[in-house]
């Protein structure tokens, strides 16, 4: 008799490349159509990077849930493994429905247990118009200097984070959190920058979309994202506007777990150039919901601080030293909790959700 638990252990895999192969291995065994993207760049270990998709269901389905994996790299640790699970309940969808999962959309990032991609973006606050003047954040010229110091001392460290609690205290916690976390578009060696033209991930995303979903008329997105808020919660944060149908279906559908950063229910920062919200625009003859299933892993200083040190050796140290190697257990540690209890109760959480968009896009 197969053993559950050991079947869910092996669907977390412990880096992008095992994350990868047991991603397609799982596609082929659900008898999914497969497509994969290469990246033109090279992993940790030197291997070869690309978004893998696995399409379940008639291809011509009005119906699609959209999961997506790795927007934010290391954050894929959790995803992948909530798809390759998704992947074995494939077998039995509602009529008129598919599934469409996106592994890995930053697999640079995931690869190098970064959050961010091989230009140091954020694509989470990169897919904006460019042709357009690119959101302002003023109050991040106030912190970017006590973000990449010049040092990683144990005293220049503790002066950094005395220096950022007195910036908080200062400004407020919640104008503290968009200024440090709500994108920036002027300081290229910074954390949460959006760059300055459209990356190969959302590139790649817009493709996808054109190629998969044109047909669909409506479509739930679920972004599997770690690091904010409580430990193993799932908060589903919705960036629909507060007035409108696609926030007030995700309601409906998945009840008092979703919130809305732009009527302040959310930890999370109200940002530009998000990538599930793309999809609005990217499938305009679709009713979409869009969500990011937001686990909360380790309190926000230590994610904050593995942020840091990240940006910190890519920008002023050796990425392939031993530090960086430590701060990539860091990385690992601030965005996935290696417990069974941890890993168990959010895997259980993500099922239900997949279940209910199914259910919910079935009313429609």
């Amino acid at each position: 008799m197969s053993d559950p638990s050991a079947a869910l252990s092996a669907a977390f895999a412990p880096d992008y490349l095992s994350a990868r192969r047991a991603f397609l291995a799982a596609a082929g065994a659900a008898h999914a159509h497969t497509e994969s993207f290469a990246h033109p760049g090279r992993g940790l270990n030197g291997e070869d990077l690309s978004v893998d998709l696995a399409w379940v269901g008639p291809r011509d389905a009005a119906r699609v849930v959209v999961g997506i994996s790795g927007t934010h790299g290391v954050e894929g640790l959790y995803g992948s493994g909530c798809q390759i699970s998704q992947l074995t309940r494939a077998h039995s969808l509602p009529p008129d429905s598919a599934l469409l999962l996106i592994h890995a959309i930053n697999p640079h990032g995931f690869s190098w247990l970064r959050r961010v991609n091989e230009g140091n973006l954020d694509i989470n606050r990169n897919f904006i118009d460019f042709t357009r003047p690119v959101p302002v954040n003023d109050s991040y010229d106030q912190v970017h200097s006590l973000i990449l110091p010049p040092d990683f001392s144990e005293q220049r460290m503790a002066e950094m984070q005395a220096a950022l609690h007195a910036f908080i205290a200062r400004i407020g916690q919640r104008a503290a959190a968009f200024a440090i976390t709500g994108g920036q578009y002027t300081h290229p060696d910074g954390i949460f920058y959006g760059g300055t033209e459209l990356c190969w991930s959302n590139r790649t995303l817009a493709r996808i979309a054109g190629d998969y979903l044109q047909q669909a008329r409506a479509i739930c997105v679920l972004d599997h994202h770690t690091g904010l808020g409580p430990t193993a919660h799932t908060e589903l944060i919705c960036r629909h506007p507060p007035d409108s149908v696609g926030l007030a279906l995700a309601r409906r559908w998945f009840g008092a777990d979703v919130t809305s950063p732009q009527s302040g229910e959310s930890e999370s920062a109200v940002i530009d150039g998000n990538v599930r919200m793309a999809f609005v625009g990217l499938c305009p003859q679709a009713q979409v919901v869009a969500l990011a299933l937001e686990v909360g892993t380790v309190a926000q200083d230590r994610v904050l601080a593995a942020l840091i040190a990240d940006n910190w050796v890519h920008h002023r140290g050796d990425p392939q030293s031993p530090l960086a190697a430590r701060i990539r257990d860091q990385m690992r540690a601030a965005f996935f909790v290696d417990d069974a209890a941890w890993r168990d109760t959010c895997h259980a959480r993500a099922m239900t959700i997949y279940r209910q968009a199914f259910e919910g896009l079935n009313t429609l």
